[in-house]
């Protein structure tokens, strides 16, 4: 099984754009071969700057899905980081990692790394965090982890429960008719 493409430009050393999902669930086999590529190129070459935060962050993702605790990982990378671009990265990615098994925590990163990152988003990128943010705050989280699921799936349940809620792209009146709204994709 292959991983996603945002997964292995990180860990091949290459930067991904602000809004990119990286909370995708990865299997074991896909978490190890994650967390080997990330540290054998960490290991070969000194790899300095960008590089070398896509490939720690590549390390925290492989070693989150391989079921390790990554909260000494995040603690150790967070008070380096320096560039504003890092810093929000490092918080949206953690935030998506929780948040792809529901975890309350979720949100503590995920608001963090967006407000550090809404200045440098160009603005379709801002859009598409925002409304994407907004939808996912429909989901029920928990302090116990669920099973992990894609962005896709926690999107189409958090659309589900928006509808319910009435608060969704769609309403329906008392005559039964929808009425169209424009405020969640």
């Amino acid at each position: 099984m292959e991983q996603p493409d945002e997964l292995s430009q990180l860990a091949e050393g290459g930067q991904v754009s602000l809004a990119s999902w990286l909370g995708t669930p990865l299997n074991r086999t896909q978490a190890q071969m994650l967390l080997t590529t990330a540290q054998q190129r960490l290991c070969s070459g000194r790899p300095a700057g960008a590089e070398r935060f896509s490939l720690r962050l590549a390390e925290l993702i492989g070693r989150y899905w391989a079921g390790h605790d990554i909260e000494a990982a995040y603690q150790t990378m967070s008070p380096l980081l320096t560039d504003g671009r890092e810093r929000a990265l490092l918080e949206l990615c953690l935030g998506q990692l929780l948040m792809a098994r529901r975890c309350q925590s979720a949100w503590q990163h995920l608001d963090r790394g967006f407000q550090l990152a809404a200045h440098l988003l160009e603005a379709e990128d801002y859009f598409r965090v925002l409304r994407r943010h907004e939808l996912l705050r429909q989901l029920p989280l928990a302090s116990i982890p669920a099973d992990a699921a894609t962005l896709d799936a926690l999107l189409n349940e958090a659309r589900v429960i928006a509808r319910l809620r009435g608060t969704g792209k769609y309403q329906h009146s008392a005559t039964g008719a929808s009425q169209h709204r424009d405020t969640i994709d």
